[in-house]
């Protein structure tokens, strides 16, 4: 190694030692200033004699390597060896006096002019300094010093200097220097040890005991399967069936009911259309508690014995028992529930069944021949049957859904219910990247999940929340960008091109297909597609220009039609001609009501996402605590028109105002006899048959209103747990103070409701006092609106990349949430923009 020279004159001083990096084959050596120390040291104790110490060679500090070198004695690689190294040639030290009468002493230039240490001076700490530096770089990269010399001779490099035996200052004349020695064979390298760590112990979920106090607080049900509720309906249920009963009875031994006074009266009004309407009541009432029964299954299936691992892929939360049966209760192991699902669908022919209950009777045997309303004995008795097997049905599902079954603390509806339940479970971590999956549940591995109170194996405290037992808790950490950039610039920095710079660092297809608009558009329901939509429109609008046109060119309805069919009433009260006319039009109705449901349903379902897809984000009052599928048909209406959701309330009424369409189809034709043309016809009620018209064609063109936005285009499919968790699970959402420590219904909508526009309550949690918070709460009243804005788009997870999904608008010192515009590219909100600071 070359060693760099310093002046040739220095003072000699104590200091400490020191060496120098160099860009040689050499790891370290010591600088100049040390051989000096060495040196002054020996002219100190041996100035007045002039005797000179003994000099000892240490073995070379490096492996020589294995290329030629054309003078090896200048090489490097080694020191000089010699065969006398016990016998070195004395250090030329010269001394000299300068101006100002201080001694001063020459620095050495090479190792042969090297010193050995003062014998009496304990010189190790300097030796054991210098071993340490040569050996530094073999023994970080594993290799032990191999030295060229028996090991006997150098078997103590760290030897007292007082145990080194001083020779005759005769034996200090210099010899020539032999050629280096040949270096011996290098042995293998010794390989590297793994490094041992310490395992960090696992946090494990452990469910508890229930006590009596934290019993108390589970066992929520929802409100339609409560006993109360569902005792109500099922006494609906067994008033119908005693009226049935009543009707079948007194008409069978009265001849009749009442007499016939006409087509427009209010007593045709009770025989042909209140059936109907009293069946569609109990209907729509069903599909309340179908409802409840889908999105609760899935949280009371977690609390009781059956272990189930599918219950977050394919238990759903939206129900589809409507115009097809739904068979998935078999699949999922309940088949009492199964069972009363086909009950609850074969429900919807009680209405075209009520419709031909009562038909009029030519009675000659009781007075005056005349007409006179009568029961059909074959049609009331089946729909004894039906209400029967659904009072049943009703008292299976009071059955299962008991409270002791329930571990829930409120009905699970809404967005922010899902952050509250999986806050701190240990499945978050199964929904990576499904955010992008056409179907997340494939994607999920399964797992026997359970849902009620829990604690750690490294913690102390008592949560509520969905996880497996005895598993690991994975958390997503956040890992911060690889650029470093300071808090000002976090805080400003608002620009596209810096995510998309951020987006293709990632380099992965995952990341690809968060930005696509393929992915972030790709999946509406098969019914609500824009073929589909079309198909409607067609549809409806040529049927209802067919009715028109066939009802009233040449009076077809007002004169009546020639019903093809004997009119006759049998002594069971059953006309073919009127079975006909009121069955089948009332069934046709009763298709179109039941069409409409599943497009109601996904309005409702999907409207806190299309809120949250908006350029501005929206509040959580318009997000993420929504939930107008647990609402019934008129509440939905009146809290959708409150939250200025119009398209929900429109599409809410038309599911409501569609009940009508079976009941007056069903009853607005009836057999008359003309007497002057002695001929039978049937004739149309022109009240009723006015209204039928104007209802089928708001419904016919309400197909128009239907039409998704592309705001209710997303990802994929959320009727599943694991549907709307894939756009959760990396939110930072999650670890808001918001959803800490929550037990009640009512303590979430408050905390969400007065989240303050700064992040000081909405990240920590802290609530303050109750008179604090009231005050804060009335003085931001008038601006509520303008608080915290949430929205669904792109976002900076809790891993520190990219994700699709549910978060704030703004976070400070983070990126804001990016969403689509018109032009199918990401932007940031202008929104979050103007209140970013604020937020």
């Amino acid at each position: 190694m070359n060693v760099v020279a310093d002046p040739p004159i220095h003072t000699v001083k104590r200091t400490t030692p020191e060496y120098r990096r160099s860009q040689s084959l050499k790891s370290s050596t010591a600088s100049n200033e040390y051989f000096s120390d060495y040196a002054s040291d020996a002219l100190s104790h041996h100035s007045d004699n002039d005797a000179s110490v003994q000099s000892y060679e240490t073995p070379p500090s490096r492996i020589p390597s294995p290329a030629e070198q054309p003078y090896a004695h200048d090489s490097e690689m080694t020191l000089p060896s010699r065969p006398g190294a016990i016998h070195p040639a004395p250090l030329n030290i010269r001394a000299s006096q300068n101006a100002g009468g201080e001694r001063t002493l020459r620095m050495l230039s090479n190792f042969d002019e090297m010193s050995p240490p003062t014998p009496g001076i304990d010189d190790t700490p300097y030796i054991r300094f210098a071993i340490e530096q040569l050996t530094r770089d073999e023994d970080v990269t594993g290799r032990g010093r191999h030295s060229t010399s028996s090991p006997e001779r150098y078997a103590n490099p760290l030897a007292s200097v007082d145990e080194l035996q001083p020779t005759t200052p005769e034996s200090w004349t210099p010899t020539p220097s032999p050629p280096p020695p040949t270096p011996p064979q290098q042995p293998s390298s010794p390989k590297p040890q793994p490094v041992r760590r310490k395992p960090v112990a696992q946090e494990i979920m452990v469910p508890i005991d229930l006590s009596k106090e934290l019993r108390e607080q589970l066992g929520f049900v929802p409100t339609p399967l409560r006993l109360y509720p569902l005792a109500t309906f099922l006494l609906l249920i067994l008033l119908m069936i005693a009226a049935l009963i009543f009707n079948l009875v007194f008409a069978s031994g009265n001849h009749g009911l009442y007499d016939y006074d006409g087509n427009a009266s209010p007593r045709y009004f009770v025989f042909k259309y209140l059936p109907q309407l009293l069946g569609s009541f109990l209907l729509l009432w069903l599909f309340v508690v179908q409802a409840a029964i889908y999105r609760s299954l899935p949280y009371f299936s977690m609390s009781s014995g059956a272990r189930r691992n599918n219950i977050l892929q394919d238990f759903r939360t939206i129900p589809t028992n409507y115009l097809f049966p739904d068979l998935s209760f078999f699949r999922w192991r309940e088949p009492l529930l199964g069972a009363a699902s086909i009950v609850f669908w074969s429900t919807f022919l009680t209405l075209p069944l009520l419709s031909c209950l009562f038909q009029t009777q030519w009675i000659t045997n009781d007075g005056t021949p005349r007409f006179r309303w009568t029961t059909v004995r074959g049609v009331g008795w089946t729909l004894v049957a039906l209400y029967s097997l659904l009072s049943a049905s009703v008292l299976l599902c009071l059955f299962r859904f008991r409270r002791s079954q329930s571990a829930m603390l409120w009905d699970p509806v809404s967005i922010a219910d899902m952050l509250c339940l999986f806050r701190r479970s240990n499945l978050v971590s199964d929904f990576e990247q499904t955010e992008v999956s056409p179907e997340p549940g494939r994607d999920i591995p399964p797992r026997v999940v359970r849902m009620g109170f829990w604690t750690t194996s490294e913690r102390a405290d008592v949560f509520h929340a969905i996880g497996e037992e005895f598993a690991p808790i994975k958390r997503l950490s956040y890992r911060p960008p690889l650029v470093e950039r300071s808090s000002d610039a976090l805080l400003q920095s608002q620009d596209k091109s810096d995510l998309e710079a951020q987006r293709f660092s990632y380099g992965s297809n995952f990341a690809r297909n968060v930005h696509s608009p393929f992915i972030r558009y790709r999946w509406v329901p098969w019914f609500l597609r824009d073929s589909a939509v079309l198909a409607w429109i067609i549809a409806a609008v040529l049927l209802l220009i067919a009715f028109l046109t066939v009802s009233f060119v040449n009076r077809a309805v007002q004169d009546g039609f020639d019903p093809l069919l004997s009119s006759v009433t049998g002594s069971g009260g059953f006309s073919p001609a009127n079975f006909l006319y009121s069955f089948l039009p009332c069934l046709l109705g009763t298709v179109l009501f039941l069409a409409w449901q599943p497009i109601d349903m996904y309005f409702r379902a999907a409207q806190p996402f299309c809120n949250l897809s908006r350029p501005g984000g929206a509040d959580a009052q318009h997000s993420l605590l929504l939930h107008y599928p647990s609402q019934t048909p008129a509440g939905v209406v009146v809290h959708a028109l409150a939250n200025g959701d119009w398209n929900v309330a429109y599409v809410s009424f038309i599911g409501v105002l569609a009940a009508w369409i079976p009941t007056l189809s069903g009853g607005v034709f009836t057999a008359l006899h003309f007497s002057e043309r002695d001929q039978v016809r049937m004739v149309a009620s022109m009240p009723g048959y006015i209204a039928l018209c104007v209802i089928g064609g708001i419904y016919a063109l309400s197909y128009l209103a239907v039409w998704p936005t592309r705001k209710r285009y997303l990802p994929h499919s959320f009727n599943t747990i694991a549907g709307i968790m894939s756009w959760l699970y990396a939110s930072p959402l999650l670890d808001d103070g918001l959803v800490q420590n929550v037990r009640t219904k009512a303590d979430l909508i408050e905390r969400f409701s007065d989240s303050p526009a700064t992040p000081t309550t909405g990240l920590t949690g802290d609530q303050g006092s109750k008179e604090k918070s009231r005050l804060v709460r009335r003085s931001r009243q008038p601006a509520r609106r303008a608080g915290t804005q949430y929205g669904f788009g792109i976002f900076v997870g809790r891993d520190g990349k990219e994700h699709l999904g549910i978060d704030r608008m703004q976070r400070p010192g983070s990126q804001a949430l990016m969403v689509y515009n018109e032009h199918d590219s990401f932007e940031y909100s202008t929104v979050a923009r103007k209140s970013g600071s604020s937020q």
